[in-house]
Formats: structure tokens, sequence, C-alpha cells
């Protein structure tokens, strides 16, 4: 099976009478999740077809509606949901898509994992701690496994180098590991700019460690930044100025590391549908509707596809009705004015998905369930709004 715990999208895990084999925390966690929700309209029991009438009601009514997500959701869901969005005239926003819009706009080169696996001789995790949140990164491309040209893996070949607002438990096992003041981020990255380009750079941080560090990365024959798209991120025009200055004398690539599954997706399917780069400049928005970038605030009806709304924002700045269309129950589930439980990619429900690498994979269902998928109920809305 395919795993969808994360971006990574592992295809050997499999599954037994005593559980998963292969996946990691995570993943285990997915597949095996018992935390179902049911359908509810203002906290109260209803059936789906009550459920989907209410939330097509609300959509109806929107003047100013927003959906969100997106992440996790296959291919096929995404879609139909940008269909709906535009035929209710709702903004998308999709968090976290920003250096994928960079990737695909081509202003920073990237690679796929198994060529980092084979070629990559230096490895930065910058502002992300895979080792959480990504866990067979490491193991199966990114520092223990031997590659083409990486025969000795992380013993002689590979030097793997962490910068980051804390000392993660990625930074543990790295060769290096530097720990930045969030308020001070564009100062280690100025510093370090200044040092690849030969001069003393002038910041408080530790200016020999810093030179040391633009030594190793000019001398990469095949690096890779690995950066993450959360707060401890440095910000999205620092690390494209980077990347510039990096492949003035090496060769590097830039994969994300971001939340979902199928992020990439959603960031593809909104670029060519305004044949732009989506706006991200709030944390990462992209507009289905062509709109200027409403703020959640201003919504009167926000839909929550796989997305946890209430746990990534605070709640006091959310004023419309909620939909949730989720798999499992959520912190924004239990204060939603309507749920619509569906089926989880690649448990109980079939699909593709893009690769956090831009491959693009099919994703088989391990079980059969009664539950209608995200696709389905979007289909539904569609169909009567």
């Amino acid at each position: 099976m395919v795993c969808t715990g994360c971006a990574l999208l592992c295809d050997d895990v499999e599954i037994g009478e005593n559980g998963c084999r292969h996946a990691c925390r995570i993943g285990d966690a997915h597949i095996t999740s018992t935390n179902q929700i049911d359908p509810m309209v203002n906290q109260s029991p209803v059936d789906m077809d009550a459920a989907i009438k209410s939330a097509a009601e609300i959509l109806v009514s929107a003047e100013k509606p927003v959906f969100v997500g997106f992440g996790n959701s296959v291919t096929e869901a995404q879609a139909t949901g940008i269909e709906l969005a535009e035929k209710v005239g709702a903004e998308i926003k999709t968090f976290h898509t920003d250096i994928f819009d960079d990737i695909l706009d081509g202003r920073v080169k990237t690679c796929t994992l198994p060529e980092v696996r084979d070629y990559a001789d230096v490895i930065i995790f910058l502002g992300c701690d895979p080792m959480n949140t990504h866990p067979r990164l490491l193991s199966r491309y990114a520092y223990y496994p031997r590659g083409e040209k990486r025969q000795h893996g992380w013993e002689e070949d590979r030097t793997a180098i962490t910068i980051d607002l804390r000392f993660s438990h990625t930074a543990s096992i790295c060769k290096e590991a530097y720990t930045i003041d969030p308020n001070r981020q564009i100062e280690f990255m100025d510093a370090l700019m200044d040092a690849l380009s030969n001069k003393v750079p002038k910041t408080t941080y530790d200016k020999k460690r810093i030179l040391k560090l633009a030594g190793t990365l000019k001398k990469a024959e095949f690096g890779v930044i690995f950066a993450g798209t959360g707060a401890s991120a440095p910000p999205r025009d620092a690390i494209i100025r980077l990347m510039d200055r990096l492949n003035e004398s090496s060769d590097f690539r830039l994969l994300p590391l971001a939340p979902g599954y199928n992020l990439r997706s959603i960031a593809e399917q909104l670029r060519q549908l305004h044949n732009r780069p989506g706006d991200d400049g709030d944390g990462g928005s992209d507009s289905s509707s062509g709109g200027s970038g409403m703020d959640l605030h201003e919504a009167d009806c926000i839909l929550c596809l796989g997305f946890d709304l209430m746990n990534s924002l605070p709640a006091h700045g959310i004023n419309g009705k909620m939909i949730v269309i989720d798999p499992n129950e959520t912190l924004t589930s239990r204060y939603a004015d309507v749920v619509i439980p569906c089926a989880a990619g690649g448990i109980d429900c079939a699909g593709s998905a893009v690769r956090m690498d831009g491959e693009t994979v099919e994703i088989p269902l391990i079980r059969e369930s009664e539950r209608l998928s995200d696709g389905a109920i979007l289909k539904q809305l569609l169909e009567v709004v």
C-alpha cells in the first residue's frame, strides 16, 4: 500500500494481522486511527443527507465563502473542490504552498527524492525537523541509504546540517547544527551569504562557524536544502536569495517539507488554473476566484477540507459558519456548524497524489468502508448548490 501519513507517500508499507510493517509512527497512527467522526449539525448528530443539505444551504447563502485545506485529499477530490469553489464564488486558501509555487515557476532548482539518495553529498535541514514530521526521509533518501554515487552513506559520503530555531531531534544526528534567534533569521542568512561571497560577515553570530559552513556548502557537488514551511522557517525571499547565491559556486536543489500528503498537487492545480504562482503573502494562500486575498475573519463561511483550522489559527479570529469535511475528529470539528465525515485517502478511498518531489503516485485503498469519499461529498454539494 501507499502510506498517506505524510508527503513521502512511502509505497513499501504492508498491512498484516499484527499491524503495519515498514510504517513510521506517523504512518502507523494514520493507518490504524479509530478517531472517526459522525455527521453533525450544530453539534447534534444527524444523518449524512441532512449534514450535506445543511452544508449546501450555508454555501448558497454565503457572500464571502473561503475553502481551506486540500492538502490531505486525493488529486481528484481537489479538482472537484476547485470546481465547487468556482461555482459558489469561494476563495481557496492553501497553507504552506509558497515554496512549491517558486519551484513550479522555475525560480529555484529542485530534484527528486531518488536523486537525493543517489547524488546528494551535502544536505541542509532548514527550519524543519523531519525526524518528527517525515520520519522515514533520513532512512530512505536523505542521510543513511547508500546511493548510486554515495556508496558510503552518512559515514563518509554525506554531510547533514541543521539550521533551525532550536536544537531538534534531527539536529542530534547531524554533523553540524546551527541554532538561530527567531528574531534574527535574516541576519543569519545575510551573514551566510556574505561568507559565501568570501566576505567576513558582519554579525553577532559566531563568524568562524558561519565561514566554516560557507566553506562546506561551496565544496558541495550536489547539495539539497529541505526547507520547512512553518513559523520556524526563514522568510521565503531569504530562501530564494540563498539558493541563488549557492548556485553561483555549487549545485544546490530545494525540496519543501510541508504538512499534508498532497499539497504539491493542489499547488500545481491552482497554478494551472490561473497560470500564475499563488499569492502566499499571508502564510500560503491561493485564490481560485482570482480575488484579492480575503482574510479568514472576513469570511462568512469557511469550508475545511481535511484541515484542522483551529489548531493552526486563533479561534477568536474566525466568525463565519464552519463546515468540516474530514475522516477524523479534530479541534475544528468539535466547534463546526456542520461536520461531514469522509473516507481517508489511502485507507478507504483510492485516487492519486503528487509526492513532495513532483512524482505522481497512484493510491489504492486498503479496506472497504461505508464512508463516502470527500470527492463524492463535494460532487453532491456541487449538484445542489
